[in-house]
């Protein structure tokens, strides 16, 4: 369900951006970094409420900080942002299976 609300949100994102022309690309590109970093405080706090035990606090973050990054990814055409952006996803995604699993 999360993995298709993001689509569609990326979607969206891309759709905007395309009408927009390389104006509106340029006013987003200088936000990239300060979004990859929301992301990456949002995927810290994901593991300390995991290593707490608050599954629920930890699993909220993760999907949080997999968010941002993949807004951070749409917002830059920039090379180093979009890898940056989408390794923040991807160890989100990944905490967000981890949690999902059952704890033993």
């Amino acid at each position: 369900m999360l993995g298709a609300l993001l689509r569609v949100l990326l979607l969206g994102l891309a759709l905007a951006g395309a009408s927009g022309g390389a104006r509106a690309e340029r006013a987003t590109e200088r936000y990239a970094p300060l979004q990859i970093a929301a992301a990456r405080q949002a995927l810290e706090r994901a593991r300390a409420d995991a290593a707490l035990q608050d599954y629920a606090g930890a699993a909220r973050f993760a999907a949080q900080a997999e968010l941002d990054a993949r807004i951070a990814w749409a917002m830059t055409e920039s090379a180093a942002l979009r890898r940056a952006a989408a390794q923040v996803a991807e160890e989100s995604a990944r905490l967000v299976l981890r949690l999902d699993a059952p704890q033993i």
